[in-house]
């Protein structure tokens, strides 16, 4: 058991994307309940994997959605419905929600189920494709 305790140690050694986890947590403001956000956890390292995806699975025109798995280190409660910042290697930032409980049936990490669900943007270099 314990060279498993190890592997879950090493592991986030391996992932090179680096989240911000953001939840909510219940308020009060006076009288009134309310909720605000909280960070759960800041530059975290995980590791995301996207599911293939191919254009003819495409229903949806202008939109970025896709599922994806984020694998994270045990020990970190994430509510359902956070919100989920990661950045690559890359420098590159994608807001992703999570969709349902994380599964932590495994000794080294736990697996989050997430969707991506931004407008699809195209940057236009030079003044090229405004026709």
């Amino acid at each position: 058991m314990e060279a498993f305790k190890q592997i879950g140690q090493i592991l986030p050694t391996l992932w090179f994307d680096k989240v911000k986890i953001v939840g909510v947590q219940p308020a009060k403001d006076g009288v009134f309940s309310d909720v605000e956000d909280v960070t759960i956890v800041d530059n975290e390292p995980a590791k995301i994997s996207r599911k293939s995806l191919k254009p003819s699975d495409q229903k949806d025109f202008g939109t970025d959605n896709y599922d994806v798995v984020m694998y994270i280190r045990t020990g970190i409660s994430i509510p359902a419905g956070s919100d989920v910042y990661v950045t690559d290697v890359n420098g590159q930032t994608v807001k992703y929600k999570q969709t349902g409980k994380a599964y932590t049936g495994y000794v080294s990490h736990q697996e989050v189920a997430m969707i991506r669900d931004e407008k699809a943007t195209e940057v236009v270099a030079n003044g090229l494709g405004n026709d």
